[in-house]
C-alpha cells in the first residue's frame, strides 16, 4: 500500500514539475515576443520623431522666408505695387 501511496506521489510530482516547466516556457516564449514588439515600437517612435524633427526644422526654414518675403514687401523697392 504505501509503495502505492509512493508511486501516486511521484506521479503527481512529476505531473506537476511538466506542468511547471511547459508554463514556464510559455511565459517566456511571450515575454520575448512582448519585448520583441516593444523594439518595434520603439524603433517606430524613433523613425516618427526623426521626421517630426524635420518637418518643424522645413516650417521654421518656411516660416523665415515667408518673414523676409513680407519685409522686402512692406519695404516697397521690390519694383511691385499690392495696393
Amino acid at each position: 500500500m504505501i509503495e502505492k501511496l509512493m508511486t501516486l506521489l511521484v506521479g503527481i510530482l512529476l505531473t506537476l514539475a511538466g506542468w511547471s516547466l511547459t508554463r514556464t516556457f510559455e511565459l517566456s516564449t511571450q515575454q520575448a515576443v512582448l519585448l520583441n514588439q516593444v523594439d518595434q515600437l520603439e524603433f517606430s517612435i524613433q523613425i516618427l520623431e526623426d521626421k517630426m524633427n524635420k518637418m518643424m526644422d522645413s516650417d521654421e526654414e518656411i516660416m523665415e522666408q515667408h518673414e523676409k518675403l513680407f519685409k522686402k514687401l512692406e519695404q516697397g523697392n521690390t519694383g511691385y505695387s499690392y495696393n
